[in-house]
């Protein structure tokens, strides 16, 4: 177990360290703070055990559902032996899936003050980088993994091709939080990319609870969540008032806040607390942002 963590950590590390040269050749932000790409990059390591010990936790749960749906209740089209174009696409339905999943989860998030605790930490980077992408709650990847659960139902134990995986699910993260001007042009209504994501952790009103997809913004364009980031528009991030980086929100600050609203006259509509309301109009006007 020593070993994979250390693996996983090392392809983490690498990643975050290969997009961190490339975001000095063009950045969308310049004069980042060093501290906070260091502070990210120093709160890997704790997110990364928590990941994969959450990984062993869950499995018994996995197995069951497994069992109980005969390998998932879809019938399997791509697994050993298949060909390419089997494999591609096995990789993009469940890719699409998966950030269905994502997409609906992230909205509640936005939308409801007890799931904007697991999710604030995120936010709050106000020098969104491509380490960004680690800096989540433990309690976030947590909901996250209850919310793919139907993923797991419908499709079993099978994965994507391991190139396929490492491209969506570990190396795309990185891709989207990067500090690069990169606009995809005719290509953002259909893959994520860093401007686009950018508008997501944007700190300005014309941006909040927007873009919450991960892989495929036309998700965001079906729900009514869509927005095109204009040529060169590269807004500022993090949230208002939030001094960062604070190791506090990284590990109590949830549990603080559940126990406040705990109290007697402390549960507050969604309008009333943080940004999951006040940064949101409501659930019913496509809005219920971004990982």
């Amino acid at each position: 177990m020593i070993e994979q963590y250390l693996m996983f950590l090392g392809s983490v590390l690498g990643l975050a360290l290969a997009f961190r040269v490339v975001e000095q050749l063009a950045p969308a932000e310049k004069g980042q703070p060093l501290g906070a790409w260091l502070f990210n990059l120093a709160y890997m390591p704790f997110f990364l055990a928590f990941a994969l010990l959450a990984g062993l936790a869950f499995g018994p749960a996995f197995s069951f559902l497994h069992a109980q749906t005969g390998g998932g209740l879809l019938p399997a089209f791509a697994g050993e032996g298949s060909g390419a174009a089997a494999l591609l696409l096995f990789a993009i339905v469940y890719a699409l899936m998966w950030d269905f999943c994502q997409y609906w989860l992230h909205r509640l998030q936005h939308a409801v003050p007890f799931f904007w605790q697991t999710h604030k930490f995120h936010h709050d980077e106000r020098a969104v980088n491509a380490a960004t992408q680690t800096r989540v709650h433990p309690t976030s990847y947590v909901v996250a993994t209850i919310a793919h659960l139907p993923v797991i139902i419908l499709i079993g134990p099978q994965m994507p091709h391991f190139i396929a995986a490492f491209l969506l699910f570990r190396l795309w993260g990185f891709v989207n939080h990067a500090n690069v001007r990169i606009d995809l042009g005719p290509l953002t209504p259909f893959v994520a990319g860093p401007q686009w994501h950018r508008i997501h952790h944007s700190i300005r009103p014309e941006h909040r609870d927007r873009n919450f997809a991960i892989l495929f913004p036309f998700i965001d364009r079906a729900f009514g969540t869509y927005y095109r980031p204009r040529p060169g528009e590269y807004p500022p991030t993090g949230l208002e008032g939030d001094e960062v980086p604070s190791l506090r929100a990284g590990t109590i600050e949830p549990f603080q806040a559940w126990l406040a609203m705990m109290r007697p006259g402390r549960l507050e509509r969604p309008a009333e607390t943080g940004r999951a309301g006040k940064d949101q109009d409501s659930l019913s006007a496509g809005s219920l942002s971004r990982g």
